[in-house]
């Protein structure tokens, strides 16, 4: 009995060594070490990324269709309500570096999940706002909740995905959240409106709590000392805020006004100074060396641009169909459905465009696809049909959805793994720096002109100028790899 006693737990020692060593494909991995590492939590994260990409996505424009209705309950007028669109957007990509940094230093999924708490509180508080005041201080709130967010589900996404394929297409499922929530969010707002305008800020809260029940399914993500840049910080935020308020009061004091010039001036002289701290300050909120990195180069010029002209292109779209076609919103939201639909097909195809022809190919697709889209638009009889208006939606937004996986790879691909928390927050900085941008300028290049029609067409010959540009840059920069 004692010598069997002794016997069976060699024996078993021996064939579960033995298996280990001769069948290691059968054998169950570790899931915190080796090749392996995260598998088991890369569906989960990849899912809690994408439904994350979409409401940051959607938060911007979903508030489109409702402002009309907003500004008659509420009162405001139109650098009012421009500024409940950049007030999510301009602290959103104000403070993407710090989230980036934080992301590094405290671990991504703890950022992620901080960001998303946050943003389910903010979207409650936006719900209930008693003023247009209020409304702007909640917006302000969820863009906070979204700088948390976002660059931290692009490290989940990276830390879940080891392998490049499967990277490449969480990355496709993470760009669908994004581009599809761009068209989808115009579609709710019209759909939510007319029951009532607070709806379109409640309706964040449930994508919220599911983001939060896939916590425990997340794999921990490792974290590291990391200084903050704090003068970079205030700079950045001081720099950003003031540049865009003084293009929107463009538009409502004329851009001859003292405050007008002031403003501009400060914010262009405080970038200025932030962009020189960098080059002093220890442990810079922006390393400037990656900008020297070709990759990064041409994926930061890639997302300002295409989301300088979305976000800006939707924004007057939405105030053509309702205030010159004079549509319901929930008829002007129907507009954007081909485009939504279209958007998600694209980016699953982007994975399998990335993964048989690289992201090169994929880029060049998407950014030439983006043109022909906005010189349909631009060439469209006078006044635009509506028609025509949604199939330039649809183009464009396949064109952009094949391309914004491609370069939120190529930045993932371009820098050391452990820079891709500043890099990927480098990169959506630059995308909703773009998108704030967008909505300013175009809001008031619609003040200058007589007719909504004429700023549309504006609008549509701009965008594709500056996507010529940038494919021109990526070709260029590009040759001979």
């Amino acid at each position: 009995m004692t010598e069997s006693t002794r016997k069976t737990p060699n024996t078993t020692s021996s064939k579960t060594t033995s298996s280990k060593t001769t069948s290691p494909n059968t054998a169950t991995p570790d899931p915190t070490h080796g090749p392996h590492a995260g598998r088991p939590s890369a569906l989960p994260a990849t899912i809690a990324a994408a439904v994350a990409s979409f409401l940051a996505g959607m938060d911007v424009l979903i508030v489109n269709v409702a402002l009309p209705t907003i500004a008659d309950e509420l009162g405001g007028d139109m650098a009012v309500q421009q500024w409940v669109v950049d007030g999510y957007t301009l602290l959103f990509a104000a403070l993407l570096l710090l989230a980036g940094s934080l992301a590094d230093r405290f671990g991504a999924k703890r950022m992620f999940l901080a960001g998303a708490a946050l943003f389910g509180a903010a979207s409650l508080f936006c719900s209930l706002a008693w003023s247009m005041t209020a409304l702007v201080a909640g917006r302000c709130l969820l863009g906070v909740a979204s700088a948390l967010i976002l660059p931290a589900s692009m490290s989940l996404i990276n830390e879940a995905n080891p392998d490049p394929r499967r990277r490449a297409w969480a990355l496709a499922l993470w760009g669908a959240g994004g581009a599809s929530a761009s068209a989808v969010g115009p579609l709710l707002g019209g759909l939510l409106t007319p029951i009532h305008w607070s709806l379109v800020f409640a309706i964040n809260v449930p994508f919220c709590l599911l983001i939060l029940v896939t916590a425990p399914k997340i794999a921990a993500s490792p974290s590291r000392p990391v200084r903050f840049d704090w003068l970079g910080q205030t700079l950045a935020l001081a720099g950003l805020t003031a540049l865009v308020a003084g293009i929107i009061e463009v538009g409502s004091l004329g851009p001859s006004h003292p405050a007008t010039i002031t403003l501009i001036g400060v914010g262009l002289v405080a970038i200025a100074a932030f962009a020189y701290s960098q080059t002093r300050v220890a442990a810079p909120m922006m390393p400037l060396g990656l900008f020297r990195v070709r990759g990064m180069q041409v994926a930061l010029q890639i997302g300002f641009i295409m989301i300088f002209n979305w976000y800006g292109m939707v924004f007057i779209c939405t105030m053509f169909l309702q205030n010159e076609l004079g549509m319901a919103p929930f008829a002007a939201g129907l507009v954007f459905v081909q485009s939504a639909f279209v958007t998600i097909v694209g980016n699953l195809l982007g994975g399998r465009i990335i993964t048989a022809h690289g992201s090169k190919f994929s880029i060049t697709l998407g950014l030439s696809i983006m043109i022909v889209g906005f010189m349909i638009e631009f060439l469209a009889p006078q006044p635009i049909p509506v028609w025509v208006i949604a199939t330039g939606l649809s183009v464009v937004g396949f064109g952009a959805a094949v391309t914004t996986p491609a370069a939120a790879g190529v930045v993932l691909a371009s820098v050391d793994p452990s820079q891709t928390g500043i890099a990927s927050a480098m990169f959506n900085t630059f995308r909703q720096v773009g998108g704030a941008i967008g909505v300013a300028a175009f809001g008031v290049v619609a003040t200058f002109l007589p007719s909504l029609d004429v700023t549309l067409r504006v609008v549509f010959a701009a965008s594709a100028l500056l996507l010529v540009y940038v494919l021109a840059f990526e070709l260029l920069r590009w040759r001979g790899r």
